[in-house]
């Protein structure tokens, strides 16, 4: 099959701030790095699991063998971004007096040191006001100095300028964006991802795998998300299952948190789609992580989208290893969905909705129905969706 040409908006803009360092014992140069953003005074934000893992200490020992000085600490941070975390982190951050951020962490860790990061580069207290909002950018001004180093090769909230936080009314998750809030410099150190559980690591490589898929169908592609998104594909395919047969290959660790960043930058430059709004209202009412839900809903959005148009579906099959040349596009397409499949069982990813208690009744399932059509990443995909065929998602997600 001949690789068709790609049609993307003639007009388009790209644009990225966040700078990225990658070597095994990144974390060495955080000393140098946060001096040069003009930080002395760290707060620290992580989590509870990471704390008794020993990860959180590797950049904590770090920090106290430099010139930095660690004035804060904050480990309260669970499963999504919560805005009372948030407020709480805030404070805490004026308390100790500290002048700059480090982030050790998941998606949620990242997102929630992003919004505590708002808050105080805006002088605020609470969070919520700007959840609502959703889109932070009319006066929006540099933030203090913030270095994330992400602990999952997933979520690419480390170079993301938006962060999804958990609503305190409608309980549904919010997207939020700020032009400033990604961090200064993501360090990926693969060191730090070595003693993650295979299952943590299994879904979150599938989230990063989510970000590609989904910015390379999206309307709003461009050849520069392109190139990233279908690399990270590769990668991804190439290093996960490698990392799942021996944990401590540092060096495909490396791979698989390059594949995050590239597939996080991707997606926040051509957005996402119904993949990502089905998994978010999953996560907030049946409390699945969210490279899980990514993982179970991602071939049935696939298969649905396909069906509209699979003409760029040809360059993930390409991406992943399937011999397309006899192919028509539409058998390309269908390959794709079952390399990613032969992927997830290889990984150890089988779980469906059922296992996590999610009902097929139509009534039962209109909450979830509601949160994922009020998303703001459904408009973004490629084929229009009503709420019948988000039904049917979850039903053959079952």
């Amino acid at each position: 099959m001949k690789h068709p040409i790609l049609s993307f908006e003639p007009f388009f803009t790209w644009g990225w701030r966040s700078k990225i360092m990658y070597k095994p014992g990144a974390r060495e140069e955080l000393d140098f790095e946060m001096e040069n953003l003009g930080g002395t005074k760290v707060f620290l934000c992580t989590d509870k699991g990471l704390v008794q893992a020993d990860v959180a200490e590797m950049v904590i020992e770090t920090i106290k063998a430099s010139r930095l000085e660690l004035v804060g600490f904050y480990d309260k941070i669970v499963q999504d971004a919560r805005i009372d975390l948030i407020n709480e982190g805030a404070a805490l951050y004026r308390k100790c007096g500290a002048d700059c951020m480090v982030s050790v962490g998941g998606g949620s860790v990242m997102d929630t040191a992003k919004a505590i990061n708002i808050l105080i580069g805006k002088g605020l207290d609470d969070f919520s006001p700007l959840a609502d909002q959703v889109g932070l950018f009319e006066d929006a001004e540099p933030l203090p100095p913030h270095i994330a180093f992400p602990t999952t090769a997933g979520t690419g909230a480390e170079v993301s300028y938006g962060m999804v936080v958990l609503g305190d009314i409608t309980k549904g998750k919010i997207t939020c964006g700020h032009p400033y809030c990604s961090p200064d410099i993501a360090m990926l150190d693969p060191e730090l991802t070595v003693n993650l559980p295979p299952k943590i690591t299994a879904f979150t490589a599938m989230d990063a795998m989510t970000h590609a898929i989904e910015a390379v169908i999206n309307g709003s592609a461009n050849p520069i998300s392109d190139s990233l998104g279908l690399h990270a594909i590769r990668i991804i395919m190439t290093y996960l299952p490698e990392v799942m047969k021996n944990a401590d290959n540092v060096e495909a660790r490396g791979y698989l948190l390059l594949a995050s960043s590239m597939a996080g930058i991707s997606m926040a430059n051509a957005l996402l789609g119904a993949v990502h709004s089905t998994a978010h209202a999953l996560g907030a009412l049946y409390g699945i992580p969210h490279g899980l839900a990514n993982s179970i809903m991602l071939p049935h959005v696939m298969t649905f989208n396909l069906e509209e148009d699979p003409t760029r579906f040809i360059f993930i099959a390409d991406a992943m290893g399937v011999k397309i040349d006899d192919m028509t596009a539409e058998q390309a397409a269908r390959a794709a969905v079952e390399a990613l499949k032969d992927l997830q069982k290889s990984v150890g990813l089988t779980e469906t909705l059922k296992d996590f208690g999610v009902p097929d009744d139509r009534e039962a399932l209109q909450p979830l129905i509601d949160l994922a059509m009020g998303d703001a990443q459904t408009p973004y995909n490629p084929r229009y969706l009503e709420e019948d065929d988000v039904y049917d998602l979850y039903l053959k997600a079952r």
